[in-house]
């Protein structure tokens, strides 16, 4: 039996039940925290969590031994990487090297989950992070008799879990997690999680504004799509975490932004049992129940954190090289090293400064609120530049107007013309007229100006019909406005 919990920033979440490829859920267990406890997936305020988990943990009494977190934040470095086909001590031997970008890791831990295989290569779901990170987790739990075997990432085992489910099997589709006022949303093509992506919105859920910031969100994973030429539309998006007359108001906003594809809930297939009257509740757990799914390599950080760093400077090495320096040369190095000393603990107090400055709470949301914002302003200058685009079709168009006519006019008397217009089409620009005069050389004078004057693309005639009764020929002249006509 095994106890799933995950931490997010509203609320504590449990599943107890039996994993593996089947999951059967023998019951569920949820409470909402104050803010301020857990932020981000950084604990922010010990004493607070460990109360809140403590009278949890009594409440629901929950078991103390196998207890297997599930974690998201910031400070978990993930990365999706297309490896060649080789054993797991290689692995993680070239996993710190994939990771080399990334320079604010202290005492830096690494684990992947294997996502699929060919003949040649592995694509695998790695992540990095600070050694000190999960060890505050364990010391939390610890500290209150429960025993964490495992430390899992909430984007992998929400994969697993969605990797099991027909419902997005050999699908162009997007999923939508609703947690309080976080979004986690994922696009898969051919059952294949190929981006996923987390906001935290600022309206209030279960409102119609909340809807337009899913259909916004989706809008946005199209367009990453089409940059990484999947050409398929979405055909489904899925909602999980919401059920009822919120689902219906969402599905409603998500219409109304114009949204083309399927708008579901998702829902458990067989191999998720779920007890009695909770199956409505099951979007909620997705990332507890995919932490339940058992896999030959996945992620658990408890290992690493675990794991000592050997030293391989002990013993007799040490002593020879820094143990028996000559003492004069103590002696007129100490002053210096005084000096070196004072700078270095300077240095470290503003390190401090620098890290209590990027940890705190209100700068971490701030830093939120910024990236928003400069998301909105991609998507503003992405209208702006549809709007200019359209402008520019529009300023192309031949205006159809008196000023038009009045050169006809003025082209028909100089050659002694009648004119009369028939129609217009606004569709291909094309006017139709009819010219009649006594000699048919004076009607192709006429077109001759017509074809030089600059309004038209093209002018097209039909042969020439005579009138005995009017004594004058007619031919009917079809003429296509450039661009700049009537302007």
């Amino acid at each position: 039996m095994t106890t799933s919990v995950y931490l997010s920033n509203n609320n504590i979440n449990a599943v107890v039940g039996s994993g593996g490829k089947r999951i059967h859920v023998r019951r569920v267990c949820s409470v909402e925290i104050p803010e301020g406890s857990l932020i981000n997936g950084i604990i922010t305020n010990e004493t607070d969590l460990a109360d809140q988990l403590r009278e949890f943990w009594t409440q629901n009494k929950l078991p103390k031994k196998n207890v297997a977190l599930v974690i998201n934040s910031s400070q978990l470095v993930l990365k999706t990487l297309t490896l060649p086909k080789t054993n797991d001590r290689k692995i993680r031997e070239v996993l710190p090297m994939e990771f080399g970008d990334v320079s604010d890791q202290k005492d830096p831990i690494l684990d992947y989950m294997l996502e699929s295989a060919d003949k040649k290569t592995l694509s695998v779901h790695a992540v990095m992070t600070d050694r000190s990170f999960v060890q505050g987790y364990l010391n939390l739990f610890k500290g209150l008799g429960i025993k964490v075997s495992s430390i899992s990432v909430a984007r992998t085992c929400r994969n697993k879990l969605l990797g099991t489910l027909k419902q997005v099997r050999g699908k162009v589709c997007v999923v939508h997690m609703i947690d309080g006022t976080s979004i986690s949303s994922m696009l898969w093509v051919d059952g294949k999680s190929v981006y996923a992506t987390q906001r935290r919105v600022f309206c209030e859920p279960g409102t119609t504004q909340f809807g337009m910031e899913l259909a916004r969100l989706v809008n946005n994973i199209q367009q990453f799509a089409i940059t990484q030429q999947i050409q398929e539309k979405i055909e489904t998006v899925y909602l999980a975490g919401t059920q009822g007359d919120e689902f219906e108001t969402y599905r409603a906003a998500m219409t109304e932004a114009g949204i083309e594809g399927n708008c579901e809930l998702l829902q458990p297939e067989k191999h998720i049992r779920m007890p009695k009257g909770m199956a409505q509740e099951y979007g909620k757990y997705l990332a507890e129940l995919g932490n339940m799914i058992r896999v030959k390599q996945d992620i658990n950080l408890v290992l690493p954190a675990r794991k000592k760093v050997k030293n391989k400077e002990a013993g007799p090495k040490v002593w020879k090289r820094y143990v028996i320096p000559p003492a004069i040369f103590l002696v007129a190095c100490g002053s210096v090293a005084g000096v070196l000393l004072i700078q270095e603990h300077q240095k470290k107090a503003e390190l401090q400064e620098l890290k209590d400055y990027i940890n705190d709470p209100a700068n971490i949301e701030q830093c939120t609120q910024i990236d928003i914002l400069q998301q909105q302003i991609a998507e503003l200058s992405g209208k702006i530049s549809q709007i200019q685009w359209v402008e520019g079709c529009i300023l192309s168009y031949p205006y159809m107007n008196s000023s038009v006519v009045q050169e006809l006019q003025g082209y028909a008397q100089a050659q002694s013309v009648e004119l009369e217009i028939q129609s217009y089409n606004a569709d291909d620009g094309n006017l139709s007229v009819d010219a009649r005069a006594e000699e048919v050389t004076l009607i192709n004078q006429f077109i001759d100006m017509l074809e030089a004057s600059g309004i038209f693309d093209s002018v097209q005639y039909s042969g020439y019909s005579y009138d005995d009764g009017k004594l004058l020929y007619t031919i009917n002249v079809n003429c296509y406005l450039s661009e700049n006509a009537g302007r």
